[in-house]
């Protein structure tokens, strides 16, 4: 739902001013840097020729008075104050300041009205309608105060007076109506770059969708096959014909693994992924697990080990908990060197459960471990080079992960392997 008003007209009165906490420590900033300009002014203006005709004393106390005022205003006091309502404060403070400078000078007659002009377009360009409303009622205040008290004709003064008021008042107008207007063009060119980024990410997650799923049934089919023919027909083919057989059962394989991360991942953006939470226990699901990856870690020599013997439970969804933990020891036997070890174990940490998969292989580097989790990431390395991978397992770890209630992360030095952890919601014992 959009935050502008109805009609147009009133928008950016409405619209400007309304700023986060980190856009008025800016403005804080920005205020603090001409509270000093005008201090130095104040004392450049002393040494100007027709300096003489003003009270020196007195600008020069009020000159201190400001530099004080500054220090403590913006250096004592904790940023956290920072807000609506001490910005507010602070311009009132700096009016009032203005008004004995003012007072000082020439009053109402003088130029140094446009001081007032100033300190109101900082509250215009920063603060909502009431807050310009108190402190445009107070300016007008002091200045007729000052028209009151001013040497001379007070008709004069007075008819100064409501001239000034009437600038003042064209001022606020102008000004925050060109503060909204910018805003507002601002505001509106964000929204339509945020819809157009979001109508490509829903038609990019659609097609996504539809050609993984369009292509898994024949990518099942192409793997039935090959698997009926290697079973049936594997003793009566010559030597390089099984090879080549084999090469494409395992790019099927690879396929198959790619269209269901694929898959995953589109429903995990569309919000359509079904975590289905149960009581599980871990040390059947981590056998089964390694037992599906025992194959492939004896042809690259690495051996498995499930350390702890005690048993315990967590609330997960078995299916996608296996998902995880394919994935993590995959790649601890993708990434550790021939005789190497991958090792899965499950500890108690409170209220739950930490599954920890270590390796003894290359290990990761800190920078790149900040992206290990984002998606289609990879390191890049001549290490890592000779391994295939789509950079889609550790997103979608992660993802199914947060899903079932728990963090993921990892702990790594180049050279001394790498320990991928995640935790679980722990159930009963």
């Amino acid at each position: 739902m959009s935050l502008l008003p109805n009609s147009d007209i009133f928008s950016p009165f409405f619209y400007a001013g309304q700023l986060d906490k980190e856009k008025f420590r800016r403005f804080e900033r920005l205020a603090e840097l001409f509270t000093w300009i005008a201090v130095i002014l104040g004392l450049l203006i002393l040494q100007l020729p027709f300096a003489v005709y003003l009270n020196k004393q007195v600008i020069y106390i009020i000159d201190a008075a400001i530099g004080v005022y500054a220090l403590i205003w913006y250096r004592l006091i904790p940023k956290r104050f920072s807000g609506r309502l001490k910005m507010l404060l602070s311009n009132l403070i700096i009016i009032t300041f203005i008004a004995f400078i003012v007072h000082n000078t020439s009053g109402v007659q003088g130029y140094l009205i446009f001081l007032y002009f100033l300190a109101v377009l900082s509250v215009v360009m920063t603060l909502p309608l009431i807050y310009i409303a108190a402190a445009t009622s107070y300016v007008i205040f002091l200045i007729f105060l000052e028209a009151c008290l001013t040497v001379g004709s007070f008709e004069t003064n007075i008819s100064l007076a409501v001239l000034h008021s009437w600038a003042l008042l064209l001022v606020v107008f102008f000004a925050r109506f060109n503060v909204g207007q910018a805003s507002l063009a601002k505001k509106r060119e964000e929204e339509i770059i945020l819809g157009r980024e979001k109508t490509v990410g829903d038609l990019k997650d659609e097609f996504v969708y539809i050609i993984s799923h369009e292509l898994k049934q024949p990518a099942t089919a192409i793997k039935g096959y090959i698997d009926t023919i290697l079973s049936k027909y594997s003793g009566s083919m010559n030597v390089n014909t099984s090879e080549i057989l084999n090469l494409t059962n395992i790019n099927s394989d690879r396929l198959s693994k790619l269209l269901d991360d694929l898959l995953d991942i589109s429903q995990i953006e569309k919000g359509s992924l079904r975590i289905n939470m149960t009581d599980v226990s871990l040390k059947p699901i981590i056998s089964e697990v390694l037992a599906t990856l025992l194959l492939d870690a004896q042809s690259r020599r690495i051996s498995l080990v499930q350390k702890g013997t005690e048993e315990v439970a967590a609330k997960a969804d078995a299916d996608r908990l296996k998902e995880v933990l394919t994935n993590l020891v995959s790649n601890a036997v993708k990434y550790t060197p021939e005789g190497g070890k991958a090792t899965v174990e499950v500890k108690k940490e409170g209220s739950f459960a930490k599954i920890l998969v270590s390796d003894n292989g290359i290990g990761i580097g800190e920078e790149e471990q900040k992206h290990l989790f984002e998606k289609f990431y990879r390191a890049s390395n001549e290490k890592t080079e000779a391994v295939k991978g789509s950079g889609l397992g550790l997103f979608i770890a992660k993802q199914l992960v947060e899903k079932m209630g728990g963090e993921i992360g990892v702990i790594s030095t180049v050279g001394q392997g790498a320990t991928f952890y995640f935790t679980l919601p722990r159930y009963r014992w």
